[in-house]
């Protein structure tokens, strides 16, 4: 979550995109990164092998970069960038949603660790899906308010 929500977009901040490409590409790349690596088999296999770890890992933050940039390229409209934003929102927070209402849990991985927590794997799995459904949101959330700022200043200016 941190990659995808906080690190992507500061990244992309940092190293924009010098023109807009195909935003969708950015997007669907994300989406099928994020959600392929939240398959059960996929995630406990990057749980027990350091080296598909930190594949998923380096996986998540280059495909969030690719649609971060994609939502603050020079030319991208502030429809076409609140659209993305609302689209990647939308993505994980039902991610997030499955993974809250599922009625067991889905990763083998997390069938003690919990525990020394004091969570059962169930209640850590809905612990992360609202994580990801609820804070992750917050990025979006700031980032599409700013978008859209932008997008009404620029209009009055151009109406004035």
């Amino acid at each position: 979550m941190l990659l995808f929500a906080v690190a992507a977009p500061l990244l992309a901040c940092a190293w924009p995109s010098r023109r807009a490409g195909v935003a969708m590409a950015g997007f669907a790349v994300s989406t099928v990164v994020l959600w392929g690596w939240h398959l059960p088999v996929a995630y406990d296999l990057a749980l027990s092998h350091v080296g598909v770890y930190w594949l998923m890992q380096i996986s998540l933050l280059g495909a969030a970069l690719w649609f971060w940039r994609e939502v603050f390229a020079p030319g991208r409209t502030p429809v076409e960038a609140l659209t993305l934003l609302i689209a990647g929102f939308a993505q994980m927070g039902l991610l997030g949603a499955i993974l809250t209402f599922a009625p067991e849990a889905l990763y083998a991985a997390h069938a003690v660790a919990p525990m020394d927590w004091g969570f059962s794997p169930l209640a850590d799995q809905q612990l992360g899906g609202i994580l990801m459904w609820v804070p992750a949101s917050l990025p979006y959330a700031v980032v599409a308010g700013a978008v859209a700022q932008r997008g009404w200043a620029a209009l009055r200016a151009g109406n004035a």
